[in-house]
């Protein structure tokens, strides 16, 4: 393996939200992710499916992204931390670990400054990168 992350990379993420927060973007939700999370807020906050899609949601390709809207680009599953991290889509279950953070040590080093788990924590394994990194859409 040729890559620079051929023996690991740490990080942990410290749950800062700055990842939620900055920028709009899309936060994709795979079509069963959606159903789980419509299923966690059916049971957590009592929401009908309908209002989650109205609110919450907008569409994205297949599926849904989740709204971020608003002046500082949050998430609007953001406040003070993830409201649905149980349930979270892969995108930010991924995160760091997305294809195009790992081209170069380069590109991964950059993210140190936004984001304070890079460089810190648990060391995941090359083979647990490429895993994850495999299935990744970004």
């Amino acid at each position: 393996m040729t890559a620079f992350w051929k023996n690991g990379l740490q990080f942990s993420c410290t749950q800062c939200g700055r990842c939620c927060c900055g920028e709009p973007g899309v936060v994709y939700f795979s079509p069963g992710e959606f159903d789980r999370l419509a299923a966690f807020l059916q049971e957590t906050r009592q929401l009908s499916r309908e209002t989650i899609l109205r609110d919450m949601m907008r569409p994205c390709q297949d599926a849904y992204s989740a709204r971020d809207d608003f002046p500082d680009g949050h998430c609007i599953f953001y406040d003070n931390g993830c409201t649905v991290y149980p349930v979270r889509p892969s995108q930010c279950r991924d995160f760091p670990f997305w294809r195009t953070n790992l081209h170069s040590a380069s590109d991964w080093n950059q993210l140190s400054p936004q984001c304070p788990g890079i460089n810190q924590g648990k060391l995941w394994t090359a083979e647990e990168i490429c895993a994850i990194a495999s299935k990744s859409r970004i």
